[in-house]
């Protein structure tokens, strides 16, 4: 996409870099966001950045960076950023916005090729579309921009700044999570940003914290804490949307229990730490290690993590060679039953036990 606005963006570049190039002294900014309150797990929605001149400097461009929080994604209309000037009021109004899409960053350029200045002294810059994600932690929400620099004329700048926090922005404290597990694979992974109390029919969520060879054992769970990874099964694939109250408190960016880690926000990991991604290669979804290369974990996906005793196997099955049964309208007092490590355990609660030589899980 950036390929695609360079030859749109190549004519202002080349008399923003006039400008923008100028040594200047800094002054009042008066750059200020619009309160707004975003839903996590909603639709499209807009924020305003705006500019209180009182001065007045006769501004003719502006250039900025913009650094989004976790959980706030750039929302693009037909691939182009959704991002917009020509609204009327606007400080803006006759001048072109460009916007191209980096690493890590967002960067606007707003110009006149005419150098008009701007049309008033205080009001609305530009409105930026972005889509609050499930993950959006609820709250007050900074936003960061770098390399600020307004002009007032081609030979000099208005005033600059390195890095500037914008206040004005909050997330609700309700999530709406959609949840899907498609009926080929039957498996998938999540970590839930909210409470779970009832598992929805037709999916069932599992916990792991042990092997067997190759293949991983399964705790099935009756319910699902926040911020907590967890492999998904449906028999029949799932698609369904959950929400539910976030509370903040229990926030991180990474998360873990037992062998699973989950990504609150997007994660990178690399071979070589006993890292298995689950994938479907053709012979069923398993965990496959990971390598000598680097693996992207999106938001709300999970991975497993094994020590070294157990980093031989490259990869590691969930389907039915688990060997995991539950036990339904059983009595397990007449019989010897053993916890995984051969000890023999007289009220079996909740978890894998040893039941006449079989594993299963006993509830």
């Amino acid at each position: 996409m950036v390929m695609k606005l360079i030859k749109k963006l190549s004519g202002a570049i080349l008399l923003a870099s006039l400008f923008f190039a100028m040594p200047a002294a800094a002054q009042e900014e008066g750059l200020y966001i619009s309160e707004y309150s975003f839903t996590p797990g909603g639709e499209v929605d807009y924020f305003t950045i705006g500019l209180e001149n009182g001065a007045y400097d006769d501004y003719t461009a502006f250039q900025f960076d913009l650094v989004l929080p976790p959980g706030l994604e750039l929302a693009f209309d037909e691939d182009i950023p959704d991002c917009m000037v020509n609204t009327k009021g606007y400080l803006c109004r006759t001048h072109n916005l460009e916007v191209s899409v980096n690493d890590g960053y967002i960067r606007f350029i707003c110009l006149s090729l005419t150098s008009k200045t701007f049309s008033k002294t205080s009001g609305n810059l530009i409105d930026i579309g972005v889509v609050p994600t499930p993950y959006l932690k609820p709250g007050n929400i900074d936003i960061k921009l770098v390399n600020v620099k307004f002009a007032r004329k081609i030979e000099e700048y208005g005033f600059k700044a390195d890095e500037l926090v914008l206040g004005g922005l909050t997330a609700e404290a309700e999530s709406t999570l959609p949840v899907k597990v498609s009926s080929a694979n039957k498996y998938s992974t999540i970590v839930f940003p909210f409470d779970l109390d009832e598992i929805p029919t037709g999916l069932e969520v599992y916990s792991c914290n042990s092997t067997n060879g190759e293949n991983l054992l399964l705790t099935k769970q009756n319910n699902a804490k926040a911020y907590t990874p967890y492999i998904l099964y449906a028999e029949n694939g799932f698609e369904g949307t959950l929400s539910g109250i976030v509370d903040a408190s229990k926030y991180s960016e990474t998360v873990t229990s037992g062998y699973l880690s989950g990504a609150v926000t997007a994660q990178e990991i690399t071979g070589g730490n006993g890292c298995y991604v689950m994938q479907n290669k053709g012979s069923g979804v398993m965990f496959y290690r990971v390598d000598d290369t680097s693996f992207a974990i999106p938001a709300g996906k999970c991975w497993l993590t094994l020590p070294a005793e157990l980093q031989g196997s490259t990869a590691f099955r969930l389907d039915g060679t688990t060997a995991i049964h539950e036990v339904k309208g059983e009595s397990t007092e007449s019989k010897v039953v053993f916890d995984l490590q051969g000890r023999r355990v007289e009220n079996p609660t909740n978890g894998i036990y040893i039941f006449d030589g079989k594993k299963r899980i006993a509830k």
